[in-house]
């Protein structure tokens, strides 16, 4: 899919009552292969369908990542995370304590995707809270990348405006929540006998501590 002029692949967003039109829209234009740039509940990110290897690459290619690092994926429930990956005890205990929500568990994998969906065995899960992401994947019939909106050693865009001057018209639609500039979702990985923080954000280290003390 073909990306369009800038000006005219712009649609506002309700985040927290997202309009059925836009949804429809955004989510022809990820059947058709195009790339979305789309608010979570932490910040704006790149969505693609990660059936496409070709099309995964081109979001890597539009933000200068090498495939060498890996990118999550979005799922839409805890069962869904138990069948792409192994949940161990500690797994299933944060994932039942935090998610929905902004954090990202890196897990073994169950399936064998191609890099950098699945790199060393091991596959990054990402359940998020947000509304538009939740309704987006009970309406697909594939997953999609839950990576970053910006070029790698760029800092990541806090509105539309800083997204555009990154990207232009590589971005087949931008939904635009207004400004997000909370913190960043939380990256464990659990695929070990116990966790370790990749990237601390809006969860913890001290929290995940509690929920493990706690059960």
């Amino acid at each position: 899919m073909k990306p369009n002029k800038t000006a005219s692949n712009i649609r506002r967003i309700d985040p927290l009552h997202p309009e059925p039109e836009v949804l429809k829209e955004t989510l022809q234009i990820l059947t058709d292969n195009g790339i979305v740039m789309a608010p979570t509940e932490t910040k704006y990110g790149l969505l693609a369908r990660i059936d496409s290897p070709g099309l995964v690459q081109k979001v890597y290619d539009i933000k200068k990542r090498p495939l060498s690092i890996p990118t999550a994926i979005f799922v839409n429930s805890i069962e869904e995370i138990k069948n792409i990956g192994e949940l161990n005890s500690i797994a299933q205990t944060i994932a039942e304590s935090f998610l929905p929500g902004p954090m990202t568990l890196v897990v073994k994998a169950r399936v064998d995707y191609p890099a950098p969906i699945v790199l060393n065995g091991k596959i990054g899960l990402r359940f998020s809270s947000s509304e538009i992401i939740t309704q987006l994947l009970a309406q697909a019939d594939f997953n999609l990348t839950a990576t970053s909106a910006n070029i790698s050693g760029e800092n990541e865009p806090e509105n539309i405006e800083e997204a555009i001057k990154q990207f232009g018209d590589n971005i087949n639609l931008y939904l635009d929540a207004g400004q997000l500039n909370g913190p960043s979702s939380t990256v464990v990985d659990c695929s070990g006998e116990t966790y370790k923080i990749l990237r601390e954000g809006a969860i913890s280290n001290e929290d995940i501590k509690k929920s493990l003390e706690m059960n």
